[in-house]
């Protein structure tokens, strides 16, 4: 398994407040809609991945988006989440 999860911001992303979970790497963290804490720095809050339908693709393409609701940084941003044990993740960012 992973042992981190590593996004660079979207500008939309940064804007909306939330960072996109792939797809491909939902088993790195608890199960959509499960709640964890996610540790920033000397605060902490609870957070879950969460599923949204889209037709995106067109509706003869319906599927899901991914995301953890998050104020997070500037577009460009690069995040990681590291699994700490015990549902505790925690998260750092490094400006653009």
């Amino acid at each position: 398994m992973r042992s981190s999860y590593e996004r660079k911001l979207s500008a939309e992303e940064a804007r909306e407040g939330y960072i996109m979970v792939l797809k491909d790497q939902l088993a790195f963290f608890p199960p959509v809609g499960e709640p964890f804490q996610l540790h920033e720095g000397t605060s902490s809050r609870t957070a879950s991945v969460d599923a949204e339908d889209c037709v995106c693709r067109g509706p003869e393409k319906p599927h899901q988006h991914y995301s953890i609701r998050w104020k997070t940084a500037p577009k460009g941003s690069r995040i990681s989440i590291t699994n700490a044990g015990d549902g505790k993740y925690l998260i750092e960012r490094a400006l653009p």
